[in-house]
């Protein structure tokens, strides 16, 4: 039960802008800092396209939520077509600070603010640059990110080469980039780590996968690489929801382990999340591009390994920090094959996968966000206390 909530008088009125309560990581992450800076005393509103999502029910009810009107066209014609609605309620309400959920926002919020006293905040939510891009399309896409963070107050990354990149002297330097923590690790996940066994079971390896069934998740090349493996006794728990789920069903059948793997669908309990990731042996992350995969996080924080594929670069240190089997190249089937057994004949403990993703933990990154919100430009405000955002 939360405390009397008391509004300081002096904080700055913050916006979190998010396209839709959807079941990616950004979504839960904007939310999580919206009803963390609602429950600590500040001026907060959740502005949104559309209300209904999978993460609906994660958003705390005595939090103010604003409908930005906008067509139901595809996610980007859509964010585009908005913008007129938006920039007229960025100057009907004048918020001191407006925070994109992540990259598909960035360009709209900091549009927004141009012309108004509101400091645009922007958040790299993914690689500015994915892997295996190159040539114009790569230039391109530095040249918008840089430009963008140009024009916000602040813009948060998640990795050091995104920092660099977007700091690089010139121009388009941007003028405030900030490499900050992930919000994650739940308190429920951190209890699972505790109780969990301290290494891989003999008799059947638990393994689980956690995201989109979508193209950028490329859970095919996961079950490929399984496959391979069927002098091995393994169980695979698939989490999530998606416009592939029959193909990935129809492939599990094709290779013959559809015995061996389980659809859960999505799960929006953290507790049940928690649960599952510590029962598993080894997340599998074969994703083509992440930010930095919140999943692999949350997996680590729960005492579970991880195999990943190349899909950024911000992941290379925290792999290296929990004693993790180097990240393979982007959809390479046998080197993926090869990382499971590797990781299966060298588990880590628990605690040393746990104190890689430390700084992540949920409220120690919210309130690492919360203060940075607060002093973003020249403006300075106190920060009230700590809350905990979720169990």
């Amino acid at each position: 039960m939360y405390q009397a909530r008391q509004v300081a008088a002096n904080s700055p009125f913050t916006v979190v802008y998010l396209y839709q309560p959807g079941d990616g990581g950004l979504d839960r992450v904007a939310i999580q800092l919206a009803n963390h800076l609602h429950r600590s005393g500040q001026r907060v509103e959740l502005w949104m396209a559309h209300l209904e999502g999978p993460l609906a029910g994660a958003i705390d009810p005595a939090l103010t939520v604003r409908r930005v009107l906008a067509p139901r066209w595809v996610r980007r014609l859509s964010m585009i077509a908005q913008f007129p609605a938006f920039a007229a309620m960025v100057r009907q309400y004048r918020p001191d600070v407006i925070y994109s959920a992540g990259n598909q926002s960035n360009m709209l919020v900091a549009a927004a603010a141009l012309g108004t006293q509101s400091l645009a905040v922007g958040r790299i939510s993914n690689p500015i640059v994915r892997p295996g891009q190159q040539g114009l399309s790569a230039w391109i896409r530095r040249l918008r990110f840089r430009a963008i963070a140009r024009v916000c107050s602040m813009t948060i990354v998640m990795g050091e080469a995104d920092r660099q990149l977007l700091a690089q002297q010139g121009p388009l330097s941007g003028r405030n980039v900030r490499l900050m923590p992930r919000p994650t690790v739940t308190r429920a996940m951190e209890k699972a780590c505790s109780a969990r066994a301290p290494a891989c079971r003999a008799d059947r390896a638990e393994l689980v996968m956690v995201g989109r069934l979508a193209p950028q998740k490329d859970q095919a090349t996961a079950l490929k690489a399984l496959a391979q493996l069927r002098h091995r006794d393994w169980r695979l728990r698939i989490v999530g929801q998606g416009p592939l789920r029959m193909a990935l069903e129809r492939q599990c059948a094709a290779l013959g382990i559809a015995d061996r793997v389980d659809f859960l669908g999505f799960v929006d309990c953290p507790v049940r999340m928690a649960d599952l990731l510590a029962e598993a042996d080894l997340l599998l992350q074969p994703s083509c591009w992440e930010g930095l995969a919140g999943t692999m996080i949350e997996a680590l924080g729960c005492g579970a390994g991880v195999v990943a594929t190349d899909c950024t670069r911000n992941i290379h240190p925290l792999l290296a920090a929990a004693g993790q089997h180097p990240p393979v190249p982007v959809g390479h089937v046998d080197a993926f094959a090869r990382a499971i057994e590797w990781a299966l004949a060298h588990p880590a403990p628990p605690a040393l996968l746990a104190q890689a993703v430390h700084e992540h933990g949920l409220d120690r990154a919210l309130d690492t966000y919360v203060r940075a919100l607060m002093t973003v430009g020249a403006r300075e405000y106190p920060v009230t206390g700590a809350w905990h955002a979720f169990p």
